[in-house]
């Protein structure tokens, strides 16, 4: 099956952290097929609970100048300084693929969010205010190759997604539609990328999990547009799609690999 796995923190298996993964996914192993273009976190697990790191980090790889950084993220002179050194020097400042980072990143800049009080609390609200927004027009984001290191995996680029959606701030539209268009924009992804996955490996059937899932607008999205698509499309129901279904999940896959070694 194609896998969708949408979540805050996994240790991948190039040693970096992931969590916005499109897999070609069997019991017994997987294929990385596609994932959010990596961004830093300066300061590691200090970004989870300090947003406006992670959108630092976020538009730094996007190629946003420093000024520009600063302005968005609120940081003072002083903190800009600290994040760039520790980009810059690669200093306790891992990489990560994660969709619930890129979450906290926006929910920064568009909620002036600096801090959070519990896991997930940035991506919770940027959903809240969303929630009376009907149809959105998803920002858009681009699919590119990556390099050898990434093990042949495409990438994708979120730039066009943080170029309209600071311009869309700009001009004053409300925070609502931006946090509307934004998860229309990631489910839209992630559905395109699905797309080339059929193609490339003739698979219809897609899986969504992951901590991102616990999203429902997300969720709704997602189903619904691969369904569009004509996938058929499985996500949780008795079970958690976030940390709490991990342990059914290795369950599952120590199950195959014991039953592959008695053979």
């Amino acid at each position: 099956m194609i896998g969708l796995s949408l979540d805050g923190t996994g240790y991948g298996t190039d040693g970096r952290i992931w969590g916005g993964e499109v897999l070609i996914a069997r019991l017994d192993g997987f294929e990385r097929f596609a994932h959010l273009e990596y961004m830093p976190m300066p300061g590691s697990e200090a970004a989870t609970r300090e947003p406006w790191r992670m959108a630092f980090g976020a538009l730094h790889a996007a190629g946003f100048d420093v000024d520009e950084c600063c302005r968005l993220t609120g940081a003072s002179e002083s903190e800009v300084k600290l994040l760039q050194r520790m980009i810059e020097r690669r200093v306790n400042t891992p990489l990560t693929s994660s969709c619930g980072r890129l979450f906290d990143a926006v929910a920064a800049v568009v909620l002036n969010r600096r801090t959070v009080d519990y896991d997930a609390q940035a991506a919770i609200e940027l959903e809240g205010i969303a929630v009376n927004e009907l149809d959105a027009e998803a920002y858009s984001t681009e699919i590119v190759a990556t390099n050898e290191s990434a093990g042949g995996a495409v990438s994708i680029s979120v730039k066009p997604l943080w170029l309209a959606l600071i311009e869309d701030k700009r001009i004053g539209v409300p925070a609502a539609r931006i946090a509307a268009r934004f998860h229309a924009g990631v489910a839209r992804a992630f559905i395109e990328v699905a797309m080339r996955a059929r193609v490339a490996r003739g698979l219809s059937q897609v899986v969504m999990s992951g901590g991102c899932l616990h999203n429902r607008r997300l969720a709704r999205l997602l189903r619904v547009g691969l369904e569009a698509a004509g996938f058929e499309a499985f996500q949780h129901r008795n079970v958690s799609p976030g940390d709490g279904g991990l342990s059914y999940g290795q369950a599952v896959v120590a199950i195959a690999a014991m039953e592959r070694r008695s053979l």
